[in-house]
């Protein structure tokens, strides 16, 4: 059965036990998007591009898991209003609206959208079902994964970005190991007048590097970086060294001693893991302490021969 003049939208929803900040950013980040954005098994989503704003575009690349077949879902964003609503034109015109809203603790998703005419209506109506259907299992088991994590580290340092935040969270985590991003908050409606952020942007990103927990804020251009504060990193040969100073001096600053700024302002000390040892023998101390002070980026080697 094709779609008739009555049908001109179809609807599914559904709800989801998880909060609303979860389900957002879960609907809307391309990683996610990645691992719920199919109708079952044999389907996949290796792909997905997201500039969501309105104006802006999407386009998610869903294909048979045998390869045997695929297509692009793309379209174009009539309005976005963060954890609330999302409204967009598909490639062939037709029209997609979405509601968020909180129920009894848990998160509403009612999706209209306009039906093709090629093929029964039903089938379309189950398909676009069953891909919500995996959103809700996704998001339930991700959500209940967040809830059990526990607190195990009772300090964490918060670094105050102007707008860059998620940004450097994603620099830093590029470049060491055992690290992720862990989630992220956005601003709301509320504060407006203190914080002058526009609903649904971020305000924070939890992330960890070599498994140490971060807050990255974006708090405005109010405070900045400076050396009264640094992070050091312990490295064991002069290839880490020069990997890390190489990495965080792109766009930042070399300093002296094994300090340097990188291109957010932030200051670390790239450090042998053996100068503290090398230090500690009374014999060799100023020697040593002569050799570093005329370094900038440290030699592990002409440290040893001190």
């Amino acid at each position: 059965m094709k779609a008739t003049k009555e049908q001109k939208s179809l609807s599914v929803q559904t709800k989801v036990d998880a909060p609303l900040e979860l389900v957002w950013e879960i609907w809307t980040s391309p990683e996610d998007i990645m691992k719920w954005n199919s109708a079952s098994d044999d389907w996949h989503t290796p792909r997905a591009e997201n500039d969501l704003r309105t104006g802006g575009k999407f386009n998610y690349r869903m294909e048979a898991t045998n390869g045997s077949q695929g297509f692009d879902f793309a379209g174009v964003y009539d309005k976005v209003v963060p954890m609330e609503r999302i409204d967009y034109t598909m490639g062939d015109g037709r029209k997609v609206t979405i509601a968020f809203s909180k129920t009894n603790g848990k998160t509403k998703i009612v999706e209209n959208f306009e039906p093709e005419k090629y093929n029964p209506v039903e089938l379309q109506h189950d398909g676009w079902q069953a891909i919500l259907n995996n959103f809700k299992r996704y998001a339930e088991v991700k959500s209940a994964f967040t809830r059990s994590s526990k607190v195990t580290h009772l300090i964490t340092p918060c670094l105050w970005f102007d707008n860059q935040a998620e940004e450097a969270a994603r620099f830093y985590v590029s470049l060491f190991k055992n690290s992720k991003i862990i989630r992220k908050s956005y601003y709301t409606k509320e504060g407006f007048e203190f914080h002058g952020r526009e609903a649904g942007t971020v305000m924070t990103v939890d992330f960890q590097i070599n498994g140490q927990p971060f807050t990255a804020l974006n708090g405005g251009p109010v405070f900045k970086f400076n050396e009264s504060l640094s992070f050091q990193v312990f490295c064991d040969s002069q290839e880490e060294i020069d990997y890390y100073w190489s990495k965080l001096t792109d766009g930042g600053l070399e300093v002296q001693c094994g300090w340097l700024k990188d291109k957010y302002g932030v200051s670390w000390q790239i450090v042998p893991s053996i100068l503290s040892k090398l230090m500690s023998d009374q014999a060799r101390a100023e020697r040593v302490t002569r050799a570093f002070l005329q370094m900038k980026k440290l030699d592990i080697e002409k440290l040893k021969n001190a």
